[in-house]
């Protein structure tokens, strides 16, 4: 019965979420797109503006703008925009040399963003396979180095270490000694660093703290920034990432890279055939005066 009733639950979910899904197709399909939605002044916006905003975002975040609530956000932002819009109309902030240079600016700048739109919408997306490829060359790129919670009291010299030991040894709270002698920022959190990946600790910490086992305590340790009594709270192994959990971000970079690419090839070709030439000045930079190695000298006294 148990089994059933699970079952149930998830046939009704499923109904509900295609039922859902059927009411905002179908309640798009039926609204034309010259269907004025909101007017603000003599400006309307119509179902064919919404569109047309839903259908700018990237395809994966589509569906939320076809939904009751996505439809009534972009509405009220494209409201809001031409509504502020009409007033700087009306305070004449569009006739300023400043705003009509970013207008042609933008203008020019939405244009060129169409053309390479154009001619790169038929260029083949990455497969699967380039992003297979990618990831079997770049595994590192993807994999967590092995990590510890490493806690840690930092003492100047190595008598204040052995003390510290010997308090440990006594019973006291690893975390309390750390608050109250520890000369390390890390005194407020009670000596606790955090996770630590593998590299990431001065060469003296990370020899020893790598090879300790959970719960020990090791030290005196000496380092450049004094002496360190170590505690190993608990520790990751290294990981390595499988191909379909960074499949999505890999072809999404592959896609951005050849975009770049494909962007860097028309607009050099355009240079040319426009025989652009870059007239600004190259100036040699100049060299940064250093103070003498001893430092400045004191003006001599009167």
């Amino acid at each position: 019965m148990l089994i059933l009733k699970k079952n149930s639950n998830l046939i009704l979910t499923i109904a509900a979420c295609a039922l859902f899904s059927f009411s905002v197709a179908w309640a798009q399909q039926t609204i034309p797109d010259d269907q004025i939605l909101a007017k603000i002044g003599s400006r309307t916006v119509t179902e064919g503006d919404l569109k047309q905003m839903a259908n700018a975002v990237p395809e994966k975040f589509r569906y939320y703008y076809q939904t009751p609530e996505g439809r009534k956000q972009t509405l009220d932002y494209i409201v809001n925009i031409y509504a502020l819009a009409a007033e700087a109309e009306k305070q004449g902030l569009d006739k300023t040399p400043d705003a009509e240079k970013l207008l042609a600016f933008t203008r020019n700048d939405l244009l060129a963003r169409l053309l390479l739109d154009k001619m790169t919408k038929e260029s083949p997306a990455p497969s699967e396979a380039d992003g297979k490829k990618y990831f079997e060359q770049n595994k590192t790129e993807f994999s967590t180095p092995e990590s510890i919670k490493l806690h840690h009291v930092l003492v100047e010299n190595e008598k204040e270490a052995k003390d510290v030991l010997a308090r440990l040894k006594k019973g006291e709270k690893f975390a309390e000694i750390a608050t109250q002698v520890s000369i390390c920022p890390s005194k407020t959190k009670g000596g606790d660093l955090d996770w630590m990946p593998k590299g990431s600790l001065v060469p003296e910490i990370e020899e020893v703290a790598f090879k300790m086992k959970k719960g020990q305590i090791e030290g005196p340790v000496k380092s450049k920034f004094g002496y360190h009594i170590l505690f190993l709270e608990d520790s990751k192994p290294a990981e390595e990432a499988s191909f379909d959990q960074v499949k999505e971000y890999i072809i999404e970079q592959l896609k951005y890279q050849k975009q770049q690419e494909q962007y860097e090839k028309i607009a050099d070709s355009l240079r040319k055939k426009m025989n652009v030439q870059i007239l600004l000045p190259i100036e040699d930079p100049k060299p940064v005066e250093s103070a003498p190695v001893g430092g400045p000298k004191a003006n001599p006294k009167n």
